[in-house]
């Protein structure tokens, strides 16, 4: 059984299941769009030209994006690492 969440002075974080048990870990999403948009954080509007390197780096800033919120829920504890 993995550890429960636990906050400074004793206090209990939220479970989000009901055996008590914390949530399983969450896996990254790999990125293999070819995009180098992930730094920025910004997605660019994609016009009515089709713009491959437009797409790939929205897809890289979400992915990073994703893989930040995952990393933040390990540190809080919320999932298992």
């Amino acid at each position: 059984m993995a550890k429960a969440t636990s906050f400074p002075n004793g206090i209990r974080g939220p479970l989000l299941n009901s055996s008590g048990a914390q949530p399983s870990a969450i896996t990254d999403v790999t990125d293999n769009s070819g995009g180098t948009g992930a730094a920025g954080g910004t997605l660019a509007a994609v016009t009515g030209t089709y713009n491959e390197t437009v797409i790939e780096n929205n897809f890289a800033v979400l992915a990073a994006q994703v893989n930040a919120i995952n990393a933040a829920l390990k540190a809080a504890q919320v999932t298992d690492s």
